[in-house]
């Protein structure tokens, strides 16, 4: 399959929770989603999202999120990632879609650094025509779309769109990181090495070379880390 560079494609959500999480969505308050675009955005972004005001569906969905999260390794040990912007859940039927942006390099208050941008997709790609993440590198457009309960992601510098929905209805979730290490090329040098380490520590966890990959893991952490 082809992708774009420092784009990851993972299984996030269990079936018991993806279907919670459909359940939910069926009950949700759903408002425009330009309420929540900035600058130049606001004029190509057109689907729905959950009103940020629910206190009846939201905060459920959001936890649900947030626990996949905190079980993947990945977000610690690949993507570096230490705070994420509150969950948003978007909505989109015949004829929305999202036109091509490069996301905000700083969202919330306080201000949150986007050095990853998360799109969870939430229903089965069967059941909706178009709605392909489309991610924007260099010369390369690279479109997504996974199964319901894979999560897309993706560096924020990275322009990208939403191709529009001619049938049936996509829904997501979507959110941004602030990484420990804001460049990807550290970030895959670091999760290389850590890989690497753990291979090594598998037969041999004491051994010399053991320990230097993670004592040179750990400094170059030091040196371009920014916690």
């Amino acid at each position: 399959m082809k992708t774009a560079r420092h784009v990851y494609s993972i299984r996030l959500l269990s079936p018991e929770a993806l279907q919670q999480v459909q359940q939910m969505l069926n009950h949700a308050p759903f408002v425009d989603g330009k309420a929540t675009a900035t600058e130049a955005a606001k004029e190509v972004k057109n689907n729905l999202q959950i009103d940020a005001n629910d206190r009846t569906v939201l905060p459920h969905l959001q936890q649900i999120i947030g626990n996949a999260l905190m079980a993947e390794p990945k977000f610690q040990h690949t993507f570096y990632a230490v705070n994420a912007y509150p969950f948003l859940f978007s909505k989109y039927g015949p004829g929305m879609g999202y036109g091509k942006h490069v996301d905000s390099p700083f969202m919330g208050n306080p201000p949150v650094r986007t050095d990853l941008a998360m799109t969870v997709f939430l229903d089965d790609p069967a059941t909706y025509e178009g709605g392909e993440l489309v991610i924007c590198d260099g010369e390369n457009n690279v479109a997504y779309k996974p199964q319901a309960g894979e999560a897309v992601i993706y560096p924020c510098q990275y322009l990208h769109y939403v191709n529009e929905v001619t049938k049936g209805t996509r829904r997501v979730c979507v959110t941004w990181f602030r990484c420990s290490v804001r460049n990807a090329e550290q970030r895959q040098i670091l999760s290389d090495i850590k890989e690497t380490h753990a291979a090594l520590a598998a037969t041999d966890p004491q051994g010399k070379h053991t320990q230097l990959l993670l004592q040179t893991w750990s400094n170059l952490w030091r040196m371009w880390g920014d916690v």
